[in-house]
């Protein structure tokens, strides 16, 4: 058995490095991740190794913890994503290695190990992974590590350290709530499920005990970065955007709550048929785990049962609470894929090895060409950095002696990275939250001639600047645009034509 565990961990970081390497444009496959997101977070993390810090100087709306997950890449390399891929590997390493346990509750076999390459492509290959390093993607191991603790303890009543098991929880829980707060409907569910398991089972003492033992857990990462925030004078900028902001700009118009719940079914609908993988796994896993909680017919088995369908279904309605969604928001139902796969422990159970071990090797195989078949952004591999629209500009902007650059492309498409510079203005990309503050202050960083160099697509950018340059580049998953760039007339006042 111990054999069969770390062959197991070596697979998750093998399975990790194969999927991403071909799904993740952060990878040294490709010439730069393409994904404006990305490039946003990047521009960000770069930043906060000189000093910068989000929400105050350079803006965005993402939660705290995904920056300094960032910064740590930028650490790495700030000249490249291979910083970023590297922790990329590392979180899907670190997601395999969950979803494998939570396959291996029942038993622990050779087949089981298939689950780790399984869940490797299904994940990557979805359309919600998009190029990777997605808020989504950092978010996945958490999840899964929530819902492994939550089964551990619902199918055992004597667990001998459940409070463990919920700091753990709680500590995930406080993960994803500092990176996107959005993402924790499935901590509700599940913590509702398992306290009310706990009332029933052991009593209001143990389930008040479990409680805080989940709170502590969450504490525990979500004090040291909020003390980070405050040390660097940044704590009330955070609540503004990540919270206020958030919930009152970006949300869309106010809804009921039957208008939410709609809401969210139509994006099940849709998304469902968009990640079809992910869909079935995660409605036959949830179904299987309620039904395998009720068939032990022990006592507190309905709220057992609940645990998994609760959690998908606040998780579902937290995600798509607002009007606004992307297609990457669905990223995170891949967390509940583990649950489909369960039946491979049933099943270790009954097939002698055989001819069954050569399964988990056979499906590893397949994660390449799979991959390559499947991915979205397979494509782009074969855009070279040499002919990209970034590299050209750069090229024109580091002849001057340390330039500044305002990106206008709407959101970040990674001429800051591909030039080296920092930002100096806060709203440094067109980002969707599109507040009379974010306009005035754009109109006033180039009113006054703030940057010297004006990347921009659509609009003339007034007088105080000229166009120096025009071309056009891969945007995203192949969409190809026109960008322009301009440069500081000096001596002239800015200004930007309507």
């Amino acid at each position: 058995m111990k054999k069969l565990r770390i062959f197991g961990v070596a697979l998750c970081a093998l399975c990790a490095w194969l999927a991403l390497t071909v799904a993740s444009t952060s990878s040294p496959l490709y010439a730069t991740n393409f994904w404006t997101d990305t490039n946003i977070y990047f521009t960000i993390g770069r930043g906060m190794t000189q000093g910068l810090m989000p929400y105050r100087d350079l803006f965005d709306h993402k939660g705290p913890l995904l920056y300094l997950i960032y910064g740590l890449g930028a650490l790495v390399s700030d000249t490249s994503f291979a910083g970023v891929f590297l922790l990329e590997t590392v979180s899907l390493f670190l997601a395999l290695l969950a979803a494998w346990r939570i396959v291996s509750l029942d038993r622990e076999g050779v087949l089981t190990l298939a689950a780790i390459p399984l869940t490797a492509i299904v994940t990557v290959t979805c359309t919600a992974f998009n190029q990777g390093g997605s808020a989504e993607e950092f978010c996945l191991p958490a999840l899964i590590l929530a819902l492994w603790a939550v089964m551990c303890r619902l199918g055992d009543e004597a667990c001998p350290h459940p409070l463990r098991l919920y700091g753990v929880f709680g500590a995930a829980m406080g993960w994803v709530f500092a990176i996107k707060y959005t993402d924790c409907g499935l901590f509700f569910g599940l913590a509702c499920a398992a306290l009310c398991w706990e009332w029933r089972v052991r009593g209001f003492a143990r389930a008040l005990r479990a409680g805080v033992a989940i709170l502590g857990g969450m504490l525990l990462i979500v004090l040291p970065v909020a003390a980070y925030l405050a040390a660097n004078g940044v704590l009330r900028d955070c609540v503004q955007v990540y919270f206020i902001q958030n919930l009152f700009d970006y949300s869309g118009t106010p809804m009921s709550l039957t208008g939410h719940v709609y809401n969210a079914l139509a994006y099940l609908r849709t998304q469902s048929a968009a990640n079809p993988a992910v869909a079935a796994l995660a409605a036959f896993g949830c179904a299987y785990a309620a039904v395998r909680a009720l068939a032990g017919r022990k006592r507190g088995c309905i709220f057992a049962a609940l645990a998994a369908p609760l959690g998908a279904g606040l998780l579902l309605l937290f995600c798509y609470w607002g009007e606004m969604a992307h297609p990457y928001y669905a990223l995170v139902f891949a967390a509940l894929t583990p649950l489909g796969l369960l039946p491979l422990g049933r099943l270790s159970r009954k097939l002698t090895v055989g001819g069954f071990a050569a399964v988990p090797v056979v499906v590893s195989a397949a994660i390449v060409p799979v991959c390559l078949l499947l991915c979205a952004a397979a494509p782009l591999r074969a855009v070279k950095r040499e002919d990209m629209p970034q590299a050209a500009f750069a090229a024109i902007m580091n002849g001057e002696e340390a330039p500044t650059l305002l990106d206008l492309t709407s959101l970040d498409q990674g001429f800051y990275l591909a030039a080296g510079i920092t930002p100096n203005c806060r709203y440094f990309a067109d980002n969707n939250l599109n507040t009379e503050e974010k306009r005035e202050a754009i109109a006033g960083y180039i009113e006054s001639g703030a940057a010297q160099f004006i990347v921009t697509r659509y609009a003339d950018v007034g007088e105080g600047y000229e166009l120096i340059a025009e071309d056009q580049g891969v945007f995203d998953l192949n969409d190809l645009r026109t960008y322009k760039l301009y440069r500081r007339i000096d001596g002239s006042e800015g200004g930007m034509d309507s």
